[in-house]
């Protein structure tokens, strides 16, 4: 069906307000220069009339006139044909007798299914590893692609076909997609017609794997203090469908302290089991989680041990410095103040030893405890002055490390020996988890810097004690510049925006960072609060509290677990990645995905809000976080997914290997295909019925205007026109003897 219409644009040099009023002055200038002639009134009006012709061709041109075309026509809609030609459509499993190639080849074969060309557009696709456009016969199609992406590919058609009248897409295939993708929103609209390739086969379809549950994450704190109570959260998870309930025991050593029931309803496969322990005993103490199903698949996944650090309940501070300086006089000073803490300073000598410089202390304690995880078991908070990364051997910067990521305060107070090259800031073990790190060319800035707290500052705990001041004093130096991590937040900074206290979240611990050598300068000054305390003091003591842990925030670790559908996977598969976070009080908005190479790089994916379902190994949906990455060699890759904050982390490894040609020698995955065809208001049917897809493809022919504009102002037959009617006014002027 085509409709023509035709209209005449204009495009005036001049406004419309201007030509009108021209038109009509030169008109009755001429009219009254032909009324003093001595002529009749027709000759008269024969030459004005002439002349106003001139005139309105003139003004017809000036309008610059165009010719446009308005052509209605009927657009077909579109229908694709998407095959699967993985080698996995070539299988014959027992009991079949027409494979699934076959069946696909005759339906693409059908004379029911052309004769749809003759209403449609039908556009082929075979859809393996990638997708392409095909104009392959049915009989010369070759089923070779060694893994089947459907979902991916469904989504690149829908994607390809965007600006077409796409009605529909005809899937074959046997459903078992590698792609671990979900449909796009515009996927969605376009209704999946699927036809089965092959026949139930109840037999192989019953053959379930055994049930299996498993403590699949134990969420408990790696430090806590004696008498306090404490959270320990307990993840299972279970293969399997149907409702069942087993016991849980909780040990400490070998005394069984707790027991409770996993209960599990149909179709849960998550479950969390809290359990409180209030250790009266300091140390390294050893727990155990154990569960008991019956007719379980596996037995070693079934218990999972850990130790928790427990810590006295004094303050214990332990203070590392390189060389006597103001600023280890002062926070020494503030410390010692403080009948909540217990400090034990140290200087390092000319040897390199530690010499103890703890007043509490006296020269009891002339060397300093061990860097070790039971010589720091019962510190709270380290401090680390300005010290070369020579100062401790490569175990002890690891053992304050461990000590911050169990749940440890850590402050860096150091200066240009210690942020320098040579510093410990340069360290591997420190450099996972420092505030911030120098940037090239950062050095120990001099001058009069004005410093103020941030909006974060303002209302972050670690400075509730200066949070009254109005402003604060100036400082006399600034380490810069640097980079702020991610997971950090700038408390204090200059003016000129550098930082200048900077803290973060690592692990189940805390870190602050001080980036001047002369914050000790507001001991001098004046409290503007008229308390007794210096600034300094406040903000040392503050600052420390803040970084100890404390009993009432030892229970809000949530439980992190990272999830892919299978361990190993293809070079270049599309490999989604789940995340579900539990038992927090707080709601995250996002995560954080980081995937090391087997070459050691660090690849970030940033994680956003998703369901999780069969594309990252779960039966049932469960809201979690999402993210999708394609490996691109071989190799061990390690996904750690962390928290916003750091505090909380999870890794799992995931192994890359070179394709092999797809066999998996299952059958149709009927489950998929039939949750596609719903997810588009589309259908899945027997082999019978599917020339009943055929009349669900919906006819809505799209209405295309295709219109064509032609000026017409520019034609040269216009220019004889001008010139014959003023010749032809000329001619009958000079008859008439008129000049």
């Amino acid at each position: 069906m085509n409709v023509v219409t035709g209209i005449i644009l204009f495009d005036p040099v001049l406004p419309i307000w201007v030509v009108v009023p021209v038109v009509a002055v030169f008109a009755a200038a001429a009219w009254v220069s032909y009324g003093k002639c001595a002529l009749d009134r027709p000759r008269r009006l024969g030459l004005w009339g002439l002349r106003i012709a001139a005139i309105l061709v003139l003004v017809w041109l000036l309008g610059q006139p165009e010719q446009r075309r308005v052509r209605l026509k009927e657009d077909p809609p579109t229908v694709a044909l998407a095959v699967d030609v993985s080698v996995s459509m070539t299988e014959r499993l027992p009991g079949v007798v027409v494979g699934r190639e076959e069946k696909a080849a005759e339906f693409l074969a059908d004379s029911k299914l052309r004769g749809l060309s003759k209403r449609y557009r039908l556009v082929q696709y075979e859809i393996g590893r990638e997708v392409q456009e095909s104009s392959t016969s049915p009989e010369r199609l070759v089923f070779n692609a060694p893994r089947s992406r459907i979902v991916s590919g469904v989504n690149r058609i829908v994607d390809k076909l965007r600006g077409a009248n796409l009605a529909a897409i005809i899937l074959l295939t046997d459903g078992l997609d590698q792609s671990g993708e979900d449909l796009t929103p515009q996927a969605r609209t376009v209704p999946l017609l699927i036809p089965e390739l092959e026949k139930p086969l109840p037999e192989i379809e019953k053959q379930k794997e055994r049930p299996d549950a498993w403590i699949a994450d134990v969420s408990f704190p790696k430090m806590t203090v004696v008498n306090w109570k404490t959270g320990i959260n307990v993840l299972i998870r279970r293969r399997g469908d149907g409702a069942v309930s087993f016991p849980i025991h909780f040990y400490q050593q070998k005394r069984r302290l707790r027991s409770s029931v996993v209960e599990f309803k149909a179709g849960e496969h998550f479950k969390q089991v809290s359990f409180e322990i209030e250790p009266i005993q300091t140390g390294r103490i050893l727990y155990r989680v154990e569960i008991m199903p019956e007719n379980d698949a596996r037995e070693d996944n079934n218990r999972r041990d850990f130790l928790i650090e427990v810590t006295n309940a004094k303050n214990r501070v332990l203070y590392l410095e390189g060389a006597p300086r103001w600023e280890f006089k002062f926070l020494k000073r503030a410390l010692l103040a403080e009948r909540n803490y217990q400090l034990d300073a140290y200087v390092q000598g000319g040897t390199g030893a530690f010499i103890s410089f703890s007043e509490a202390d006296g020269a009891a304690r002339a060397k300093a405890p061990e860097l070790t995880a039971d010589g720091l078991a019962g510190y709270r908070v380290i401090i680390l002055g300005d010290l070369r990364g020579s100062a401790l051997q490569d175990d002890e910067w690891r053992a304050v490390r461990d000590f911050v990521e169990k749940g440890g305060g850590l402050f860096l107070v150091g200066a240009s020996r210690a942020y320098g090259k040579e510093g410990w800031a340069k360290t591997a073990y420190m450099q996972e988890l420092l505030p911030a790190s120098s940037e090239p060319g950062a050095r120990m800035h001099e001058g009069r810097f004005s410093v103020d707290l941030t909006p974060q500052g303002r209302v972050h705990p670690a400075l509730r004690a200066l949070q009254a001041e109005s402003s604060l004093p100036p400082i006399l130096s600034i380490w810069g510049p640097v980079k702020v991590g991610q997971f950090s937040t700038i408390l204090v900074g200059a003016l000129d925006g550098s930082p200048v206290v900077v803290v973060r979240r690592y692990g189940q611990g805390r870190v602050a960072m001080n980036l001047s050598d002369t914050l000790w300068r507001w001991q001098l000054g004046g409290s503007g609060t008229g308390l007794e305390k210096s600034l300094y003091s406040r903000f040392v003591t503050q600052l420390v509290y803040w970084l100890a842990p404390r009993e009432k925030e030892i229970d809000k670790t949530g439980i992190l677990q990272v999830l892919t559908a299978k361990s190993e996977v293809e070079i270049r598969e599309r490999v989604a990645i789940g995340a579900v976070y539990q038992g927090a009080t707080e709601k995250l908005d996002s995560l954080t995905c980081t995937v090391t190479t087997p070459d050691g790089q660090r690849l970030p994916y940033p994680m956003s809000p998703a369901v999780l379902g069969d594309d990252v190994g779960l039966g049932t949906k469960t809201n979690g976080f999402k993210c999708v990455f394609s490996p691109a060699r071989p190799g061990k890759y390690e996904i750690t997914v962390s928290t916003p904050d750091g505090a909380r982390s999870a890794r799992l490894l995931l192994l890359a290997t070179r394709a092999e040609r797809e066999r998996t020698g299952a059958p149709l995955n009927r489950n998929l295909l039939a949750r596609l065809a719903a997810e588009t208001g589309g259908s899945f049917v027997p082999w019978k019925k599917r020339y009943s897809l055929l009349r669900k493809v919906p006819y809505r022919p799209r209405q295309l205007k295709e219109i064509t504009e032609n000026p017409i102002w520019n034609r040269w037959w216009w220019l004889l026109v001008l010139v014959g009617l003023f010749s032809l006014e000329w001619w009958w002027r000079r008859r008439l003897d008129l000049v």
